[in-house]
């Protein structure tokens, strides 16, 4: 027999005095992102991103810093310069000490293919910006289309 203790486990989020205001601004960071990858500008998709940034993209790959976050994305934008993304905000938490935690939904749009992807974003606010500094995301299983074809597998 299990004994019932959801009422004495904590919450994660708090109540913000500012509730709607930190969702508005972490909602410009992902159009900022949006806006960026559109105009193919590295350095303005990255301007979110905090120094000591931890970003692990869909495939795994781990980006220990924004050094190289910044040159991934630099190859990225190159390679496929007629991607264009989409953020669906599906989930915020307001965190204690300024701090939010973000489960964000992407699709990644070329004329070749498509691929949706979810990721739990940890952002931290200074100064009144809210910065990107930690990142995971992972595929969303058969969401990866080719153009003219039925889903591919992942």
């Amino acid at each position: 027999m299990t004994a019932d203790t959801h009422g004495v486990r904590p919450r994660a989020a708090v109540v913000a005095t500012d509730q709607d205001a930190a969702p508005a601004a972490i909602t410009k960071v992902f159009g900022r992102l949006e806006a960026a990858l559109a105009a193919k500008d590295a350095v303005a998709f990255d301007s979110v991103f905090t120094d000591d940034v931890v970003f692990i993209n869909p495939a795994g790959s781990v980006f220990p810093n924004w050094d190289e976050l910044h040159a991934y994305h630099q190859t990225a934008l190159r390679d496929i310069p007629d991607a264009e993304a989409h953020y669906e905000i599906l989930a915020v938490r307001l965190l204690a000490g300024g701090h939010a935690i973000v489960t964000v939904e992407q699709t990644l749009r070329t004329p070749d293919f498509s691929v949706t992807n979810r990721g739990t974003w940890v952002f931290t606010e200074r100064d009144g910006s809210w910065w990107v500094c930690s990142v995971h995301n992972t595929n969303v299983a058969g969401s990866a289309v080719s153009q003219g074809t039925d889903a591919v597998s992942d």
